[in-house]
């Protein structure tokens, strides 16, 4: 079940430890007015200077907004601080405004060069349009929700206090850390969109006539046809993975790390790769979660508890495969992917033998490991999903679409989170005048000083481009 650092984990009694990662959670959303068209309206005022405020941001385009919570110890408070930004940015919307709840726009212009480009600094908008060139008009549009998530230093101190024999310095134990979760979310993508995936369709004008799949699928965020990587780095360690980036840059198939957009990265806290190879990676940007429309901040808790199950499993037991075998593995992995996010909703996956296997060894590890009943209960939703492929998110979307169209649903959820903002008595209205507010600031605003969520400050990772 575990292997050497697992039982180092599981022997220390720091299991607790080691599953409460550091999180931070990042949400893209779409703003479009009352009839569902793309807003016209600017960065709401009521934040303060989008330059500035580094909570709530533009990402590509003027219509995206991006929340980009803090890091937290613990993925409750992660979700504590997402639940009042996302209420922050309802109640500084402009009256005719709303968040679209989907991870696939709303019907499009026809010419998407009508769409403006994010107001950012200069450096970051010649990025953009340089980034928008090289893609179909369509890519950048699609949203949805990234994790930030980082290792306890309790875990990785105790555990190197074992492991100084095996490793050169700190900073490559770190990255094998690092490296072996990066392996298990790329290749089990195909799982998490099995069971997260919640986009079955496109609106009007995303597609050109005669492109796009002919029928209703599991995520096409998830599939070629959403944003897709131009490369696939090599994730047999950290030193493999900036060596292939960077080899790609030199050879013309990147321009910048950043385009580099791919469903796990690890990354640096300073931004810069070759950081991870003399201080080790501070973070994971898992980057595969569909909006989930059912709920108002568009990722539930029980989802973020799904992953740390996953983030927990992957550091505690055996890699995927031998070192000179895992790219071979997750290309594997990849492809499965991509004949998952493309099959019926409705009907069993192909892999259902596959799922199920996985889905009966995270029962046994948690078991082992002796986790609480929310976590069985999580386990169990998954288990359902498994056995009727009608309880996943994408197939229940599948049953309110009405004229091959999702936007009767989308207005319907969008207007009654709108109208539950617009209940809070006492929204918090601090960016208008200090949108670069520190963290500890905005915590104490949000929850005041003995409020939720608890204070932080370690290798933290921060809001990605």
């Amino acid at each position: 079940m575990f292997d050497e650092i697992g039982q180092i984990i599981f022997n220390h009694e720091i299991v607790a430890n080691a599953s409460d990662f550091n999180m931070g959670i990042e949400v893209e959303t779409i703003r479009v007015d009352a009839a569902s068209k793309l807003t016209t309206e600017p960065y709401p005022k009521l934040l303060g200077d989008q330059r500035q405020n580094h909570f709530i941001k533009t990402d590509v385009y003027q219509i995206q907004s991006e929340i980009i919570t803090p890091t937290a110890p613990k993925s409750a408070d992660a979700m504590h601080y997402l639940m009042a930004l996302n209420d922050t940015l309802r109640n500084s919307l402009a009256p005719n405004e709303l968040l679209w709840p989907l991870s696939m726009p709303p019907a499009l212009p026809e010419d998407k060069k009508t769409i403006p480009i994010a107001n950012v600094a200069p450096d970051q908008r010649a990025y953009y349009e340089r980034w928008i060139a090289t893609r179909s008009d369509t890519e950048g549009i699609p949203v949805g929700v990234h994790l930030n998530v980082s290792i306890s230093d309790t875990v990785l101190n105790t555990v190197w206090e074992t492991q100084k024999s095996s490793f050169a310095s700190f900073g490559d134990f770190i990255n094998a850390m690092y490296a072996k979760i990066a392996q298990g979310f790329v290749y089990y993508r195909w799982l998490i969109t099995y069971l997260f995936g919640a986009s079955p369709l496109a609106e009007q004008h995303f597609f050109k006539p005669g492109e796009g799949p002919t029928h209703y699928v599991r995520s096409l965020r998830s599939s070629n046809f959403g944003l897709s990587a131009a490369i696939q780095p090599d994730f047999t360690s950290v030193r493999h993975y900036v060596n292939s980036i960077e080899d790609n840059i030199q050879g013309g198939k990147l321009f910048s790390e950043a385009e580099y957009h791919g469903s796990v990265r690890i990354k640096s806290a300073t931004g810069h790769l070759q950081d991870m190879l003399k201080n080790g990676a501070d973070y994971l940007e898992i980057r595969m979660l569909d909006l989930d429309p059912s709920t108002a901040v568009g990722v539930r808790t029980s989802t973020v508890r799904f992953f740390r199950i996953l983030l927990t499993y992957f550091m505690m037991t055996d890699p995927l495969a031998p070192a000179d075998q895992i790219n071979g593995k997750l290309t594997q992995g990849i492809a499965m992917n991509e004949v998952v996010a493309m099959e019926n909703p409705m009907q069993q996956t192909i892999y259902h033998h596959e799922a199920q296997t996985f889905i009966d060894q995270l029962q046994q590890f948690g078991a082992t490991i002796q986790w609480g009943p929310e976590y069985q209960e999580v386990l169990d939703t998954m288990q359902d999903r498994i056995d009727n492929p009608r309880q996943t998110p994408s197939a229940t979307l599948c049953d309110h679409i009405v004229d091959e169209s999702l936007t009767s649903y989308a207005l319907m959820m969008a207007n009654r989170y709108q109208r539950r903002a617009r209940e809070n008595p006492r929204p918090f209205t601090g960016f208008q005048n200090h949108p670069d507010m520190s963290v500890e600031e905005l915590r104490q605003q949000l929850f005041g000083v003995n409020g939720r969520p608890e204070k932080f400050s370690s290798r933290q990772s921060k809001g990605s481009s």
